[in-house]
């Protein structure tokens, strides 16, 4: 087809500029999105506190990834359910959609600690699960989803990111933008005004 990567930049660009963000329901723009949750995000550096993230396929890696990076670069302990035996006997031992809530129970996750879970559809049962799980103890969370507008994910989670996008990669590919726009924030990271290269090899660490 002519002009397919055209489309798909122009496709990733509107699901970008046309994403809606939300804190406890109440729509608000980007930047003041961002400075709230930024400003959440240094009271958890602050506190010693702790990031989960939970996220199904695609979102499970996108979840490994942040958790990672947040450990090592973001200075904030955080875990995803990347080990594939705990998985499978959550899921096994309780039931599939009740795997990541009991994850969080074995981690002993607490009012002071953010859940934050990614989710194309925003519907998947394990996903509302946690957020349910979430809005019962009092648990901050982030939520990312994208698809229908009236998804579970952005009623239930209460900083919400909806990605308006019609199919699974586009909206894949603009979580993984606001994931590390998120980071790149915290750690005061601005491509458009640097010289130098960054660098996270231990022996010339450069942010």
């Amino acid at each position: 087809m002519k002009n397919y990567s055209k489309l798909y930049f122009e496709s990733i660009s509107q699901g970008l500029n046309n994403s809606i963000y939300s804190i406890n329901q109440k729509k608000i723009n980007s930047e003041l999105f961002f400075e709230k949750l930024i400003k959440l995000t240094s009271g958890l550096k602050n506190s010693k506190s702790r990031i989960f993230f939970i996220g199904n396929g695609a979102s499970a890696s996108f979840a490994n990834h942040m958790a990672l990076d947040w450990s090592k670069n973001g200075g904030i302990l955080s875990h995803s359910l990347s080990d594939s035996s705990l998985l499978t006997a959550l899921s096994n031992d309780y039931n599939y959609e009740s795997a990541f809530s009991e994850f969080l129970k074995i981690n002993n996750v607490s009012s002071s600690d953010l859940v934050v879970t990614i989710s194309s559809s925003g519907n998947s049962g394990n996903i509302t699960n946690v957020l349910d799980f979430c809005i019962e103890n009092k648990i901050k969370t982030l939520g990312l989803s994208g698809l229908k507008n009236d998804n579970k994910s952005i009623i239930k989670a209460n900083y919400s990111i909806y990605v308006p996008s019609k199919t699974y990669g586009m909206v894949e590919c603009i979580h993984q933008i606001f994931l590390h726009l998120w980071l790149d924030y915290f750690m005061n990271v601005k491509e458009w005004s640097r010289d130098s290269y960054q660098n996270m090899n231990s022996d010339n660490f450069t942010i």
